[in-house]
C-alpha cells in the first residue's frame, strides 16, 4: 500500500471631471459594464493589457473613471489527487477530489476577475504512484467580471475545470517532491503569490524516509498487510526489515516542512485545508500551515473542514482574503477630491467613516467598517471610483 493519506493542496482611466448642470446634481446609479478580455483586479474594473480603453459611465454627470493601481495577485491550487481523495465527502454524493473541485469552482466564479490564478496535482501520471506532481493549468488572468455578473463559468475556468477532471485520484501523496519542484515555477510569477494546499491526510511517498511507530502511517491509521500481520505497536510496517518500500509510508513531514519554508523565504505564503481523514495528522498540518505564514489564531492552525460546506467556505475565505483589499490605491490623484464617488456594483456607497469610505490619502481610498466587511465576504464584484459630482457623504 503506497498512500494511506492525502494532503490536496489546495478599475479606471483619470481624466478631466465630467460636465455637470449643476454642483448640487447627486451621483445617478451607476452601470455596470465589461471593458474587454483583460483582468481587473481589487477595486478594479475589467480592463487589462491590450484591450479597449476604459469607457464612461454611460454619460451620466461624474462620467470620468479613476484609474486604480492594480496589483493582481496570484492564486495557485496545490490539488492532492492521491488516492484516498476518491472517498465520498460526508454528506455529499461526491467524493473529496470532485468536492475540492468544485469548491474550486464556487470561489473562482465570484472573485477570479480580481485574481491569476494557476493550478498543479499530484502524485503525477507515473507508474510508481509517488511522482511529483505536475502542474495542468499556468498562471493566468481570470475570466472578465461580466462572467461574475451572470454567475456564468468563463473560458479559463472551464479550462482549468476540464484539466482536473482528467486527473481522477490516484497514487500516494508526494508533497515535498511536489513543492519544491514547482517552487521555480511560483518564484517566476510577478506579484504576489499565495498557495493553497488541500488535504485528507499527511505528506508520504519519500523512498529515503525512517520513522517509529509513532510516524509510519499505517501504524497511525490500524492498517493490517495483506498476510494479515497487524500495522500495531509490535510491528512497524514502514521498517524496511519488515516491509518493502516501507518508507514511502512514513508521515514526511520534515521534508514538507522545509518545502513550505522555501517558498516562504521567497515571499510565497501557503495556506493549508484539511480535509476529512486529516485528523490524526494534525500536527503536521499544523506546521505546514505555521512555516507557510497562514496559520489560525485558534486550534487547529490549519483550515479543519469536515463537509462540502466547510470546504467551500474554507476555500472561499481564503481566496477572498488574497482576492480583495479594503485599501484602494489610485493611479493618481483626482484634480478635486470633493468630486469623487464610490459604487459597489451599481450601488451608491457613501462617504462614512464608520461605514463607507474615506480617503487614506490624496491618492489612496480606504473602504471602513461594515462596507470593507461586506466587500470582504465577497458579493461585491466590483469596486468603481468616478469623478465628476459632489461626494455624497452618509
Amino acid at each position: 500500500m503506497r498512500s494511506v493519506a492525502v494532503v490536496a493542496a489546495l478599475a479606471l482611466a483619470l481624466g478631466a471631471a465630467g460636465a455637470c448642470g449643476s454642483k448640487d446634481e447627486r451621483p445617478p446609479p451607476f452601470g455596470r459594464f465589461d471593458a474587454g478580455t483583460g483582468g481587473g483586479g481589487p477595486g478594479g474594473f475589467d480592463s487589462g493589457p491590450g484591450g479597449p480603453p476604459p469607457p464612461d459611465a454611460s454619460g451620466f454627470c461624474g462620467n470620468q473613471l479613476i484609474p486604480v493601481v492594480v496589483h493582481r495577485p496570484n492564486l495557485y491550487f496545490v490539488l492532492d489527487r492521491s488516492g484516498s481523495m476518491s472517498e465520498l465527502l460526508a454528506g455529499s454524493s461526491f467524493d473529496k477530489y470532485v468536492s475540492a473541485k468544485l469548491a474550486i469552482k464556487a470561489l473562482l466564479m465570484a472573485i477570479g476577475h480580481r485574481v491569476s490564478y494557476g493550478a498543479a496535482v499530484y502524485p503525477s501520471d507515473d507508474a510508481e504512484d509517488c511522482g511529483p506532481g505536475l502542474e495542468i493549468f499556468p498562471t493566468q488572468p481570470g475570466d472578465p467580471a461580466s462572467y461574475a455578473e451572470q454567475g456564468a463559468v468563463g473560458p479559463k475556468l472551464a479550462t482549468l475545470l476540464d484539466r482536473l477532471a482528467r486527473h481522477p485520484p490516484q497514487g500516494g501523496t508526494p508533497t515535498a517532491a511536489t513543492l519544491t519542484a514547482l517552487t521555480p515555477t511560483l518564484q517566476a510569477l510577478t506579484g504576489k503569490t499565495s498557495v493553497i494546499l488541500a488535504t485528507d491526510g499527511a505528506p508520504n511517498c519519500n523512498a529515503s524516509a525512517s520513522c517509529d511507530l509513532a510516524h509510519c502511517m499505517p501504524n497511525i491509521v490500524g492498517l493490517s498487510l495483506s498476510n494479515g500481520q497487524a500495522c500495531d505497536t509490535t510491528f512497524n510496517c514502514c521498517d524496511p526489515a519488515n516491509v518493502v518500500g516501507g518508507g514511502y509510508n512514513c508521515v514526511d513531514s520534515a521534508a514538507s516542512v522545509a518545502a513550505v519554508a522555501a517558498l516562504a523565504e521567497a515571499g510565497i505564503r501557503t495556506y493549508v485545508i484539511g480535509m476529512p481523514g486529516s485528523e490524526l495528522f494534525s500536527g503536521v498540518l499544523d506546521e505546514l500551515a505555521e512555516t507557510g505564514g497562514t496559520a489560525r489564531g485558534a486550534e487547529p492552525k490549519y483550515y479543519k473542514t469536515t463537509s462540502t460546506k466547510e470546504l467551500g467556505d474554507a476555500i472561499r475565505q481564503i481566496g477572498v482574503e488574497v482576492a480583495i483589499s479594503c485599501d484602494i490605491a489610485l493611479d493618481e490623484a483626482p484634480p478635486d477630491p470633493s468630486l469623487v464617488n464610490v459604487y459597489f456594483d451599481q450601488t451608491l456607497l457613501p462617504s462614512d467613516a464608520a461605514d463607507g469610505w474615506v480617503w487614506a490619502a490624496s491618492d489612496r481610498i480606504e473602504i471602513v467598517g461594515p462596507a470593507c466587511d461586506r466587500l470582504k465576504q465577497g458579493d461585491v464584484i466590483q469596486v468603481q471610483v468616478v469623478s465628476g459630482c459632489p461626494t455624497e457623504v452618509r
